[in-house]
């Protein structure tokens, strides 16, 4: 594996890691902080940016996931909360399978996708679109190797 494939790797994973710590820097939590920030979501425009909405209720987040997973043929995840969608990340990415494997690249690049747009947005005031991104994870995936 090449240096610039351990890295994008190392990225992708403690974003996963930051996600589930609940460590991530949405606009909920910098404006805890005291930092006066828009804090609806950039990525939807329909409510406050927060961990949970940003992987779990956002119509954008899930109209990507639902994309990417079908043209992987992987099931979509659909939660109602935070804790059913982590216990359901969990259960499909738990194993040294293939699909689990896969799974686990789908997820992590989903994840890191999902925060780049998002400050893309906030920081360059541009978009790519989830389609765009949905077909970048997809080859992201099927050409690194696990």
């Amino acid at each position: 594996m090449e240096m610039l494939d351990v890295w994008e790797c190392c990225k992708t994973k403690s974003k996963v890691w930051l996600q589930m710590q609940n460590k991530l820097l949405t606009a909920d939590r910098l404006n805890k902080w005291g930092m006066m920030i828009d804090t609806k979501c950039s990525l939807c425009q329909k409510a406050e940016e927060t961990r949970d909405h940003l992987f779990v209720e956002c119509e954008y987040t899930k109209a990507m996931m639902h994309k990417l997973m079908s043209w992987t043929q992987n099931q979509s995840i659909v939660a109602s909360s935070w804790e059913q969608h982590v216990q359901k990340v969990i259960k499909r990415a738990k194993g040294k399978s293939k699909e689990a494997q896969l799974f686990k690249m789908l997820y992590s690049e989903l994840v890191h996708y999902i925060w780049i747009e998002k400050n893309r947005r906030i920081f360059e005031k541009t978009s790519i679109g989830w389609k765009r991104i949905a077909k970048e994870i997809t080859c992201v995936c099927y050409v690194r190797p696990f």
